[in-house]
């Protein structure tokens, strides 16, 4: 389950600095999740940040245990401290809430640096693409107007030849009646030979008999 900066410093009981100083020591200061306005942590950094605030608590208290007996004791340094001298806890209690937005507002400026620079490497990427797109479709017109000019000129050709054959078939069935025709006079018989075929008929039809 994800949880915001300051979720988590609720659940844990402690300051939303203490979470960032945790982020920024884990290096995950620019790999939050952004959801709106907010960073989101993941379950996995949620684990890991709650395991070094526990490293750092066990280091604060490693330090309180190797005090020296013959000093006071943590009580008597605070009723007896000089406010110039205040704890590093209580230094960061009294942070002015405008220096943590400033931290914040760093991560954020920081993660949206992050953010633009990934932005800008695939816009350059897709110009990359776009441009070689255009030169494919650039070559395929060209070639498309290619093919509609070899179809022109085979369709001309076609026509060409239709005609060339239609006016081939025209002269060639005239020469063919012409010739039919002259045949045909040719093997008409004349008017003499014609008189003489008659005349043989009769003569055999109606000959005198010897």
């Amino acid at each position: 389950m994800e949880m915001t900066i300051k979720q988590l410093a609720d659940e844990l009981g402690v300051s939303k600095t203490t979470i960032s100083k945790a982020v920024l020591v884990l290096g995950f200061n620019g790999k939050l999740h952004k959801v709106g306005n907010r960073y989101m942590l993941s379950e996995m950094q949620i684990s890991q940040i709650k395991s070094k605030i526990s490293q750092f608590s066990q280091t604060d208290e490693e330090k309180k245990t190797q005090i020296s007996p013959t000093l006071q004791t943590d009580e008597e340094k605070k009723t007896q401290i000089s406010p110039t001298l205040q704890t590093d806890e209580e230094k960061k209690l009294q942070i002015s809430p405008t220096l943590q937005t400033d931290e914040e507002e760093k991560m954020q400026i920081s993660l949206l640096k992050q953010q633009n620079a990934i932005l800008q490497q695939q816009l350059s990427v897709l110009s990359k693409q776009l441009s070689v797109k255009d030169e494919q479709i650039k070559l395929l017109q060209e070639q498309l107007i290619a093919k509609d000019e070899q179809i022109g000129q085979i369709t001309s050709a076609m026509e060409s030849m239709a005609t060339a054959l239609s006016a081939e078939q025209a002269l060639h069935a005239g020469t063919i009646q012409k010739q039919l025709t002259e045949h045909s006079l040719m093997d008409q018989p004349s008017d003499e030979e014609q008189s003489k075929r008659k005349q043989g008929i009769f003569s055999k039809l109606f000959g005198k008999k010897e």
